[in-house]
């Protein structure tokens, strides 16, 4: 394994950025569009829980949100934000997702 030189890689990279801002250098922008989730109901959360049988408190604890945004979300007063339903969905699909979580 060679020996890194920091100098040399900073002082390339500063050479760099003056290029692309004197327009010798373009950089390409690439954009994705993010998938969209599908749609969690307050039965398919529910349904969940209770396949994993746990109660809310317990539920709310494994994906790290207080007790009353799960009661909210199972009633159909608010809808989990996607980082949750992210989250839920991989949980149903990859069962030893919350012991990874559970291990950080």
């Amino acid at each position: 394994m060679t020996e890194r030189d920091i100098a040399t890689e900073v002082l390339d990279g500063l050479r760099e950025i003056g290029e692309h801002h004197t327009g010798k250098v373009t950089l390409r922008t690439v954009r994705v569009e993010p998938r969209p989730l599908p749609k969690l109901t307050s039965d398919a959360i529910r349904d969940f829980r209770n396949r994993l049988d746990v109660s809310r408190a317990v539920f709310a604890h494994m994906i790290r949100v207080p007790v009353r945004t799960v009661e909210r979300w199972e009633q159909g007063r608010s809808s989990p934000p996607d980082s949750a339903a992210a989250l839920i969905l991989m949980a149903q699909k990859y069962p030893d997702t919350f012991e990874r979580l559970a291990s950080l």
